[in-house]
Parts: structure tokens; sequence; C-alpha cells
């Protein structure tokens, strides 16, 4: 860490070091330790910035100011009966009973129209002659 470095954290961060990010502290303390005058500078001039802002009164939210921050928060739900969650349940488990038999039922007329299908092109093949007396293709 350079002085330039340590002095824009020293801005940003405040005149205490242990007031730091974890992550940078070791290196501050580095720095530190072989550059103690410039450090001691640099956190000197954000303490007297720290002071400054510690002096200031911070305004408190005014009671009205609370009551509309309230007032405007989103609502609970109010929580479901028994009968509102079995409707529910009951709701779901019919439709998927209802996608299950359209499924089967779909199923079941594809499968029937594929057998004639087939028997279609197997008329068609014994009657083109492709199937020798064996029964194998030539």
């Amino acid at each position: 860490m350079n002085k330039d470095r340590f002095q824009t954290l020293a801005d940003a961060f405040g005149g205490s070091i242990s007031r730091w990010p974890v992550a940078l502290r070791d290196e501050a303390y580095a720095f530190t330790a072989s550059s103690p005058d410039e450090a001691a500078a640099a956190l000197a001039s954000a303490l007297d910035l720290d002071e400054d802002l510690d002096a200031v009164e911070r305004p408190s939210p005014s009671h009205a100011l609370r009551q509309a921050i309230i007032n405007a928060a989103p609502r609970a739900r109010p929580a479901r009966g028994p009968i509102q969650r079995w409707l529910t349940g009951a709701g779901v488990g019919i439709g998927l009973v209802t996608a299950a038999a359209a499924g089967i039922v779909i199923g079941v007329d594809l499968s029937a129209s594929s057998a004639g299908e087939d028997a279609v092109l197997l008329a068609a093949v014994y009657s083109s002659g492709l199937l020798n007396d064996g029964g194998d293709a030539s």
C-alpha cells in the first residue's frame, strides 16, 4: 500500500483503522508500521472529519413520517381457513386427474389409429408383391 492509497482509504473509512473493512485492515496496519509518520498524518486528518461528523446532531423522523411509512407498508394477507386450503388442494388434484385422463384417451386413440395405418401398409406390401412366398422382402 502506498501513501495515496492509505490517504484515500482514511478519507473514505475514517481515522480509526479498526472501523475499516476487515479485508483492508492488515494492509493498513502494515503501512502504519512501515510509514508511521505518513499514516499518522492521514489518520489525524480523517479523525478531525470523524469528530466533526459526530458533533452534528442527527435529525430523527417525526411521528407523522413514521406513521406514513407504517401506513404505506404492505398488509399481510389473512390466513386461509381449512376449507379454503382443502378446496385449493382439491382443485389441483382434479386438474392432475383430468390431465392424466386426457393423456390416456389421446394415447389410446393414437395407438388405435397407428394400428390401422400398419394394417393398410401391410396390405399394400402384400398386394404389390414386394414380399416373396417366404414372407421376406426381396
